[in-house]
């Protein structure tokens, strides 16, 4: 991967202005690929929040159950775990 001349200029650019403090080396990867990928803003994709609504696909912040207090369940987790960790999944109100 660092053999390829291209990469290597990129990394030693990003590293460069990584060590001076302008910006971080990721904004410089950033825009290259939005060079050549040509990648947009969200909005682009999804619209803002304000036409999401207008088109009835307003965020529903009650429909998340994310955050704290809220685990995610890994789809076939709990089915493939030892039953050790499946007791101790049921014991364990946290």
């Amino acid at each position: 991967f660092l053999a390829n001349p291209l990469t290597y200029i990129l990394l030693r650019i990003c590293l460069f202005l990584e060590a001076t403090g302008i910006c971080s080396g990721a904004w410089v990867i950033a825009a290259v690929l939005k060079k050549i990928i040509g990648y947009q803003r969200d909005e682009i994709y999804i619209g803002t929040a304000d036409e999401r609504a207008k088109m009835d696909m307003a965020d529903n912040n009650a429909l998340l159950n994310l955050g704290t207090g809220h685990v995610l369940k890994l789809p076939g987790f709990y089915e493939s775990a030892p039953e050790a960790l499946r007791d101790l999944l049921i014991e364990d109100e946290a």
